[in-house]
């Protein structure tokens, strides 16, 4: 994955992670747990990584590995940006 990738996709899912620490801040007076976090942003997922989009036995392989490669890069912005909102929230 390129630098640039990465960019791109903690781009896109910033205002998620930031709404997911917002709304259990605002409910809980208190910051998320890892596994809360986890939980609730897991929920939006397939927004982001998308549905296989290939039929065949062969397109399916190259579709889950395709979507593993999506997941991957996915978690790892999301768990950057999440580091980055505990650190900006524990000040």
């Amino acid at each position: 994955m390129v630098s640039s990738d990465l960019d791109g996709i903690k781009s896109d899912i910033s205002l998620t992670v930031n709404d997911i620490f917002e709304n259990l801040e605002e409910d809980n007076n208190r910051l998320p747990t890892k596994e809360e976090f986890r939980t609730i942003f897991s929920n939006h997922t397939e927004q982001y990584i998308g549905p296989l989009d290939e039929l065949t036995v062969e397109g399916i392989r190259h579709g889950l590995n395709k979507q593993r490669v999506r997941e991957l890069d996915l978690w790892r912005a999301v768990n950057e940006l999440e580091a980055d909102q505990r650190f900006l929230r524990s000040s």
